[in-house]
């Protein structure tokens, strides 16, 4: 059986102007200097005989007052609904069931169960970001969905009695996870979708609050607002829809400023997005469209957006891999995208219907200032027959970092043949779990750490060169510098040989004296720099480590061929330990290997290199690597192909 609730009746509001009637009639009769007099306390005359009181008689029970009308069903939702929560009659139909059994979806977060009166808090069957959604409130909405076009009573009560309790049991202070963030400005339009379809005093109220809070969030008034992420955007959102429904114009062109300024803020000048993470951008865009689609509701126009939307296409159009994924950088998992995405622009269409519609982009080599280089070797999609090699490289991005960046300067990912060889361990899941903390650090990275050293992050790896020859058949070069540890400089330059479709990595070391008192030379531990490369999912390693290795994936292959100091190290994923796991999808995690290779430098200093080359090939091929003095050479198909190694200007 499922849970079943006890509508309670509605609060009703007073017309307007009762309470000042009553009040005027006290006034009044004070005014005139005099006080009513009733029979009893007129005294009897002198002398008179008064009969003994009756005795005292129960009234007749006065008639109850009626019960107040029922509210009346809404003919149809506000134009605020479906603009801002378009939904499915499916999704509809089996959440608003869901909902009157007491279980919420909180989709990615889990489930949420809710009683008759929810008392709001943390529930285990959700996570982190689930729980903090109850108080979106927009899990709610089905019910009134669903009650409207179904004309289903019931639906429509619970949906009002729990917009009643929550705004109840919140009249007071609010903490950042009720009005901050994403989730006061999912209430925030929530609530003014539903105060246009209910024509409710309450909520008209509770929405005028909401969007207040969310408009004052952002006042600074800049035409670009340095510092804000996609959750200012819903904010302001709410507040333009509701400012547009109770007809202030001044604050909805404010809140409608503000969103101009925000959308110029989370998009970088060259399209690229400022949460170091590409399945950010793709909800940005999602974002924008749903700007675009508010201001047309309010009647105003939504210039600048769809401009501003239109940068994305090129920047998320390279970070799709030749499968047609996006690549999992920062909280990205390897999906594919939105089937809503940028329809009817030429790049998104390709990319969304796997090469079937619109045309690929040009560029076959990109950097962005969103931290971000991506690399291929042509636009051929994996099993065309052509080579299919991508990768990409992280570094600091020219605004601050969000939530949803993590710590991943220097990183590369690799992927060719059909296969992600170096990978990113993704997302995980939105939780206070060790696994989600772990993933956002350096060590869950193919990149580089230091151990007994000093580390400022927010110094981050910063691009230095990034040029490619591309349009001739040529390579491309990029070269990233991380001073963020003491003493220690690392830099990594990259060259990937179109030709010979490898990929060559060389880390160079600049460990510095370091300079201590010789009372505290005994206890001082020298530095360890390591070098990691997540091996994906699904990709076995073969040979041994002081000989040549190559990971394996069926009948394709990558040779991994290193010289310089270092030797290497394999760590499989196993129960226990974060090290290793990668993200498949959201909150599923698979294991993969970390290969690794740590050198020591010694408190006096010293310079020392690294150099990794990566090799794709099929089982059946043979691609030989072989270095000579700052030179490497790869041989394909029986051509030998040298270049020198890349370097630092």
């Amino acid at each position: 059986m499922g849970q079943m609730f006890s509508l309670r009746p509605q609060s009703r509001l007073l017309p307007a102007g009762t309470i000042t009637t009553v009040v005027s009639a006290v006034v009044v009769v004070s005014l005139l200097g005099f006080a009513p007099t009733y029979a009893e306390d007129v005294p009897a005359p002198e002398g008179a005989i008064t009969a003994e009181p009756a005795a005292p008689v129960d009234p007749a029970p006065a008639d109850p007052a009626p019960a107040p009308p029922p509210p009346a069903m809404p003919d149809s939702l506000g134009s605020w609904c479906t603009t801002l929560f378009p939904m499915s009659v499916k999704k509809q139909r089996t959440e608003a069931r869901a909902l009157m059994n007491g279980k919420v979806d909180m989709g990615k977060g889990g489930t949420y169960t809710i009683s008759e009166h929810p008392n709001w808090k943390a529930q285990s069957s959700a996570d982190l970001s689930g729980n903090r959604h109850i108080n979106s409130l927009d899990w709610a909405l089905p019910l009134l969905f669903r009650g409207v076009n179904k004309r289903n009573q019931a639906m429509v009560d619970r949906f009002r009695q729990l917009m009643y309790y929550w705004i109840d049991d919140h009249q007071g202070a609010r903490g950042v996870w009720v009005d901050g963030t994403i989730y006061g400005g999912l209430r925030t339009q929530t609530l003014a979708c539903a105060w246009q379809t209910l024509q409710d005093p309450k909520i008209q109220q509770a929405a005028v609050r909401d969007a207040t809070t969310m408009w004052k969030s952002y006042r600074r008034g800049n035409q670009i607002a340095i510092g804000a992420n996609n959750t200012d955007l819903v904010r302001q959102t709410g507040a333009l829809a509701t400012f547009c429904s109770v007809g202030d114009v001044n604050l909805r062109d404010a809140a409608f400023n503000h969103l101009v300024a925000i959308a110029r803020g989370v998009i970088n000048d060259d399209g690229s997005d400022v949460e170091g993470s590409p399945q950010y951008a793709m909800y940005i865009e999602k974002l924008l469209v749903q700007i675009e689609a508010a201001a047309a509701t309010c009647g105003i126009s939504g210039d600048p957006i769809p401009q501003l939307r239109g940068l994305l296409y090129a920047f998320v159009a390279q970070a799709v891999r030749p499968d047609f994924k996006l690549e999992s950088l920062g909280d990205t998992a390897s999906v594919t995208l939105r089937n809503t995405f940028g329809i009817g622009d030429w790049r998104a269409d390709w990319l969304r219907t796997r090469g079937t519609a619109g045309a690929p982009p040009t560029p076959v080599y990109t950097a962005y200032d969103g931290g971000y280089i991506f690399g291929r070797y042509s636009w051929a999609p994996s099993g065309s027959g052509q080579p299919d090699t991508y990768y990409s490289l992280r570094f600091k991005s020219s605004r601050p970092a969000t939530a949803h960046t993590h710590d991943d300067g220097g990183s590369v990912t690799l992927y060719s043949r059909g296969v992600q060889w170096i990978g990113d361990p993704g997302p995980y899941r939105y939780n206070s779990s060790s696994l989600r903390s772990y993933v956002k650090t350096r060590a869950a990275h193919s990149t580089f750490t230091v151990a007994n050293a000093g580390y400022n992050r927010w110094k981050g790896v910063v691009k230095t060169t990034s040029k490619s020859d591309s349009a001739l058949g040529g390579n491309d070069y990029s070269c990233l510098v991380d001073k963020a540890w003491t003493k220690t400089e690392i830099t990594r330059c990259t060259t990937y040989i179109r030709s010979a479709d490898a990929l060559v990595v060389v880390d160079y070391i600049d460990g510095q004296k370091v300079k201590i008192p010789k009372a505290k030379r005994k206890s001082y531990k020298n530095r360890e720099v390591t070098q990691r490369w997540q091996i994906a999912p699904g990709v076995g390693v073969e040979g041994t480590p002081e000989g040549q290795l190559s990971m394996v994936a069926g009948d394709q292959k990558v040779d991994i061929v290193q010289a310089g100091v270092g030797a290497w190290e394999l760590k499989s994923a196993s129960d226990g330990s974060s090290v290793g796991w990668h993200t498949t999808d959201w909150g599923v995690k698979a294991p993969g290997t970390v290969l690794s290779r740590t050198t020591t430098i010694p408190r006096k200093g010293e310079k020392q290199v690294m150099v990794t080359v990566f090799v794709p090939r099929s089982a059946a091929e043979s691609a030989p690597v072989s270095f000579g003095e700052g030179t490497v050479t790869i041989t394909r198909n029986g051509n030998p192909i040298t270049i020198g190694l890349p370097a630092p200007n």
